[in-house]
């Protein structure tokens, strides 16, 4: 716990230094050129200070505060999050172009009240842009093959969600929404690839009813993400197996008479609660090489040699929501060897799912949330 304070305390510290440096500077080459005076100087200083200091406050200060008037100010503040993204951007892309119009000899974008009429309409369109795009959630429909498949399960189907965070912004509605795409594809087993609670922790009893109500021949599985132990690992598992979810924390479990699930925790919860996560070899004891082995782990971060000697065909993950904000996508990339989307390599294959919900701003930049449909087929 003490390791994990610290961590979070440095964490916390770049955070706000990031995050209050990029208001700063938008501020100095936004608003001070405009040279406004009077209430309008003073209501725009307080405003700016205002937006830069409630997302931090709500999720790392005042942890666990719910009501109306904190989700408002929650959702305002989250998008706001990711609006600051494109105002920083458009800056710098507007500020080299105005340097290669002035080499040119124009000077229309010298005009400070235009130069920051524009960035604002270029944020605040990509913000709207990816308020719908987070919303629109697609299937993206995969066959898989696998060599030692029995002929009976030829062609089963898998419908995977991941990353769906309830908590302040992404509530029971949403779920319900996701369970019923979910149960359009009339699925034979459905994953969930961790992060299904917010680290705030709240509308977790709204989780219940709508799991309650996937359908699927075979059952729900699912593994544990990190935001699971920073909203509470035994509060998120009580929730989350009361809604007929089953939780797979370092084991696994066969199911429809061949195919074996794994099921292994995030390494979070060695840093956060300080627990042990068991190798992958240790949690496949007794496991059958002979049969089709399928690993659900949240964060990509094992390799394909370690998958191809454990002789793990399909290994289900997320996490990385696909950088969610463009351009972040290229950082995540710098991260995860695997960071998103479909790998192969000999007779096992790995996919790590977008998201299906989102973190922090309720937007999505180039990186659409999904369901992913997974067909099995025999090599």
């Amino acid at each position: 716990m003490r390791q994990y304070f610290w961590l979070f305390m440095s964490f916390l510290t770049i955070f706000i230094i990031v995050y209050g440096g990029s208001h700063l500077y938008l501020y100095i080459r936004l608003i001070y050129p405009l040279r406004l005076a009077g209430f309008t100087s003073i209501l725009i200083k307080i405003l700016f200070i205002a937006l830069g200091l409630s997302f931090p406050l709500l999720h790392f200060v005042a942890r666990g505060q719910n009501g109306l008037i904190v989700e408002i100010i929650n959702y305002i503040s989250s998008v706001w999050m990711g609006m600051i993204v494109y105002l920083f951007l458009a800056t710098i892309g507007l500020d080299l172009l105005k340097l290669v119009l002035k080499l040119t000899g124009n000077n229309i974008l010298q005009n400070p009240r235009l130069f920051t009429y524009l960035v604002l309409t270029i944020a605040l369109s990509v913000t709207i842009y990816g308020l719908s795009e987070a919303t629109n959630i697609g299937i993206t429909r995969l066959n898989v093959k696998i060599p030692n498949l029995p002929e009976k399960l030829e062609r089963i189907t898998i419908a995977q969600i991941s990353d769906v965070h309830m908590g302040l912004i992404i509530q029971g509605k949403r779920l319900e929404k996701i369970v019923t795409l979910t149960n359009d594809l009339n699925p034979d087993l459905i994953v969930i690839t961790g992060d299904l609670v917010d680290e705030q922790a709240l509308h977790m009893e709204e989780l219940v009813e709508p799991l309650q109500r996937f359908k699927s021949k075979y059952g729900v599985f699912a593994c544990t993400g990190n935001h699971e132990y920073f909203a509470g690992i035994e509060k998120a598992e009580a929730f989350i197996e009361r809604g007929g979810v089953s939780l797979l924390r370092n084991r696994w479990i066969e199911v429809a008479g061949g195919l074996q699930i794994v099921g292994r925790d995030d390494p979070t919860g060695t840093r956060v609660g300080g627990e042990k996560i068991p190798s992958l070899a240790e949690i496949m004891k007794g496991i059958d090489p002979k049969k089709p082995i399928i690993l659900l782990y949240h964060t990509p971060g094992t390799t394909m040699a370690e998958l191809q000697r454990l002789g793990i065909n399909l290994q289900l993950s997320g996490h990385t929501h696909q950088g969610q904000l463009w351009p972040f996508r290229y950082i995540v990339k710098k991260i995860y060897a695997m960071p998103y989307g479909l790998f192969r390599s000999g007779d096992t294959t790995v996919y790590v799912n977008r998201g299906t919900g989102t973190w922090g701003p309720p937007i999505r930049v180039g990186a659409p949330p999904e369901i992913t449909f997974i067909t099995l087929e025999k090599r």
